[in-house]
């Protein structure tokens, strides 16, 4: 368990506190580009406890700046695409997608005071179906190449959900392989989803579980003893800041990349990146489920409101929880049923529960580096230096000679080989 001091210090992200501070080093998913297309209408985003807004001036450019008006605090996400800028409806003010005073309008020409005003304003780029912004000090850092980023339109796809708790907790479902073994276990004789019968690859047992640190973060290997007799082994990942990578139970089809960004202390967004190596996603498949599962409101149908709407007949006779079979939607009733900031002072962790364990002294060292005056770990300067040269993501069967890390070590030699 934690003490509250330090339970405070990996979930409070507000302006000025530490934990914020690490986060904002680097850049954070803050809308897909299917919700912010060329000719979109203006976007309320609220990041890091601080609301903004996002919109594409009539040149197209992207910008993102204060959501209220400097001159009466007016909200901008109202305002008028134009000349330039983003107009506020309620005196005219413009304001560029640097967070510049273009006009103002309902002042006398000889009395405008445009260069002494000036909107706050962060740096926002598109990246691999997602829009990214950098809310950090000095210099933005590079976004890292992630496959999930940079493969074929066809291979990739990004969803934005709402989740209503601390982004700690969304982080930690992602990086726990224990959790899947029950929550989302598949009962006997019902077909998975996708990628095939997990129950089948991994068995019922919990995994034996180890983990590496490295310069992207925390390696994370969960070894199952398959039905068939064999060794089945799934490498995921934390990446620095706020991020995860699942394997899938394809093999080394794909993966998927996951980012929890905070909203404010008791919300966040999960950005979830679908992608695959050599085909392209069923993306209709991908919508239609989504939009079974996630309201018009970007939140889960199944929400705390409504129970999840769990059914205990269905529980008895069709799945582990009663609450139907998107994985997310459980993920978000076992997170978001912990309150909106987990009570850390009181959980009892056991063996199963490393990976918690050692991504959350990773955070602390991260933190406690850049309040020595370092800077934050995993940035990303020089182009040509790649911090995911050492990174792998798959589930496969392995040897029986063979245990995670040993396997690893075996792949990335044969990839540096290769190269």
């Amino acid at each position: 368990m934690l003490s509250k001091a330090q339970n405070d210090l990996i979930t409070q992200t507000g302006p000025g506190t530490p934990g914020g501070r690490f986060l904002r080093s680097y850049w954070h998913p803050i809308a897909t580009s299917e919700e912010m297309p060329i000719g979109g209408h203006p976007m309320p985003v609220r990041i890091l406890s601080e609301d903004l807004v996002l919109f594409r001036d009539d040149k197209d450019r992207l910008g993102l700046i204060g959501l209220h008006c400097a001159h009466r605090g007016t909200d901008l996400s109202y305002g008028r695409v134009e000349n330039g800028g983003l107009r506020c409806l309620y005196h005219g003010w413009l304001f560029d997608i640097e967070g510049k005073c273009l006009d103002q309008p309902a002042e006398p020409e000889d009395k405008k005071f445009c260069h002494k005003v000036r909107q706050t304003a962060y740096p926002v780029q598109e990246k691999g179906g997602a829009i990214w912004a950098y809310l950090g000090e000095g210099e933005a850092p590079l976004i890292p190449d992630f496959q999930f980023l940079t493969a074929p339109e066809p291979n990739r796809l990004c969803f934005r959900v709402v989740q209503n708790c601390n982004w700690l907790q969304g982080l930690e479902s992602s990086t726990d392989p224990a959790h899947t073994t029950y929550l989302h276990r598949v009962p006997p004789g019902k077909s998975e989803r996708s990628g095939g019968n997990v129950r089948e690859l991994r068995g019922d047992d919990s995994p034996e579980i180890e983990i590496e640190h490295t310069g992207f973060g925390t390696r994370i290997f969960a070894l199952h003893n398959s039905p068939s007799g064999k060794k089945y082994l799934r490498i995921n990942n934390f990446v620095f800041p706020c991020g995860a990578t699942p394997s899938t139970s394809g093999g080394d089809v794909g993966y998927q990349g996951r980012w929890y960004v905070p909203i404010d202390d008791h919300s966040h967004a999960r950005f979830e990146f679908f992608y695959r190596h050599a085909e392209p996603l069923d993306k209709d498949g991908l919508r239609a489920n989504r939009e079974k599962n996630v309201g018009p409101d970007n939140r889960h149908v199944r929400r705390e409101e409504n129970r999840y709407l769990q059914d205990r007949d269905e529980q008895k006779n069709g799945s582990f929880t009663g609450m139907g079979r998107h994985f997310p939607s459980q993920d978000a009733f076992a997170i978001e049923s912990q309150g909106s900031i987990q009570d850390r002072t009181q959980e009892h962790l056991g063996s199963s529960d490393v990976v918690i364990i050692e991504v959350r002294k990773a955070l602390f060292k991260a933190i406690k580096h850049m309040q020595d005056g370092g800077e934050a770990p995993g940035l990303l300067r020089d182009a040509s230096h790649d911090p995911l040269a050492d990174f792998l993501c798959i589930s496969t069967f392995i040897e029986d000679h063979e245990d995670g890390p040993s396997y690893c070590r075996r792949v990335l030699g044969e990839r540096a080989a290769a190269e």
